[in-house]
Parts: structure tokens; C-alpha cells; sequence
């Protein structure tokens, strides 16, 4: 028996079997969000260039090559897409929905006209750029509340002290953010200096270190008064 002879007509069946195996169809995919986005209110709630939502980049493949793909918010059209030659969804820069308190889940769907096998749903969560000081009226080394939301970044939050555009003292407020959404609440001296003097007090939260005017990280400012009461 020739078993060098046997072997290689086996594998030439077992090759043959594989070519003539049927193509599967590849599923529609998205390229995945981040965990969290974030949505910043200026001073004048009611006008609509003071809200900044967090730029969302989204691309897809697996679609119908040629074909139309709605893109959803939570149910609402907010675009529709050619797919290219490739079955490519061509990168689209979108806007995160809007949320003015708070934090909550939003779902984006690319829907694929005609074929809802070609439907994508994803998660992700939004949330309110956000610093609350608590009591609002405190003596200057009382510790007060810190509550926070949207330093999302998982790293430090730091607090900057300036007084007549000068930074006085910088202090840690919390050693990592540990959740999506980066919302904190820790206690600590509302103003972490020794006989501050009296006058308007700039507090910068953001999450470097180093204090810049214009940091990379997200951060909020909010204004102390000192003053001596009578």
C-alpha cells in the first residue's frame, strides 16, 4: 500500500471540500464609543451657542456596498450615509446628544434601508460638565463639598487657587477618577490657605497638575468671596 500516495489524495479532498464551502456573509460593525461623553453649558443657558457637546467619530463596515445607512440618536434621524464600494461607512464626525444635568444613556443605531440585518445598535452614556461647591456661604478654611461630574479622563482632579490672576495653591482633590462618567464628591478646606486675604478668589478644577488658563483637560472655574463680616 503506497500511504505517502494515500495521504496526498486525502488532503487534496480536504482542500477541495473548503474551496467549494459557501461564502458567509459578514456582518454589519461600528466602530466602538467611548464610555462616556460630555456636554458643556456656558453662562447664558438659553442661548443655544453656549452649549458645546463632545465630538463623536464614528466608521462602519459590512454594509451593502452602495447602499444607505440611516444614522439615529435615540430614535431621531440625524443623518443618512452612502456606503462606499467596500461596504465601508465613510468616517463621519457627529455631535454627542446634549445633556444639561446630570449623566444618562443614549443608544446610536445605523439602520441600513432595506436590509435590517445590516442594523447596528450601540450604548454609551452623556453627561453634564459639572462643579457644585456645597454649603454655598462658608468660611474660607471650612471643609465644604465638592461635587463634580464629567473630568473623565482616569486620572487626578486637581484644584488651582488664584487670587489676582496668580496662582496661590494647588491641591489635589481626587487621586484617580474610577467611573465613565468622572463624577466625584469628596470633602475638603474650601480654600486650602492660611489666612487667605479677602477679595475675589478664582477656584480652577481640571485634572493637570500644572495649572494652565487654557488646559488640555475639560475644567471649570468658579468664583469665592472673601470678606470680613461685620
Amino acid at each position: 500500500m503506497n500511504t505517502h500516495l494515500m495521504t496526498r489524495r486525502l488532503l487534496g479532498g480536504a482542500v477541495a471540500a473548503l474551496v467549494l464551502l459557501p461564502a458567509t456573509a459578514q456582518a454589519a460593525t461600528l466602530t466602538p464609543l467611548k464610555p462616556c461623553y460630555i456636554s458643556v453649558t456656558q453662562n447664558s443657558p438659553g442661548d443655544p451657542t453656549a452649549i458645546t457637546r463632545e465630538r463623536l467619530d464614528l466608521g462602519g463596515n459590512g454594509f451593502t456596498p452602495g447602499s444607505f445607512v440611516d444614522l439615529s440618536f435615540d430614535g431621531t434621524l440625524d443623518r443618512t450615509v452612502q456606503v462606499d464600494p467596500a461596504g465601508n461607512l465613510p468616517p463621519q464626525i457627529l455631535m454627542s446628544p446634549y445633556r444639561a444635568r446630570g449623566e444618562g444613556a443614549f443608544t446610536l443605531t445605523a439602520a441600513e434601508q432595506g436590509n435590517t440585518l445590516n442594523n447596528v445598535t450601540l450604548t454609551s452614556r452623556t453627561t453634564a460638565l459639572t462643579l457644585r461647591v456645597l454649603p454655598r456661604e462658608a468660611e474660607p478654611g471650612d471643609r465644604v463639598r465638592f461635587r463634580g461630574r464629567g473630568f473623565t479622563d482616569q486620572r487626578a482632579v486637581w484644584a488651582h487657587y488664584l487670587r489676582n490672576g496668580k496662582v496661590r495653591k494647588t491641591v489635589r482633590l481626587v487621586r484617580q477618577i474610577d467611573n465613565p462618567c468622572g463624577s466625584f464628591s469628596v470633602r475638603r478646606k474650601q480654600i486650602p490657605v492660611k489666612r487667605p486675604k479677602t477679595g475675589t478668589w478664582t477656584l480652577q478644577v481640571d485634572q493637570q497638575r500644572r495649572y494652565s488658563r487654557a488646559p488640555a483637560s475639560v475644567f471649570v472655574r468658579v468664583k469665592i468671596d472673601v470678606f470680613t463680616q461685620r
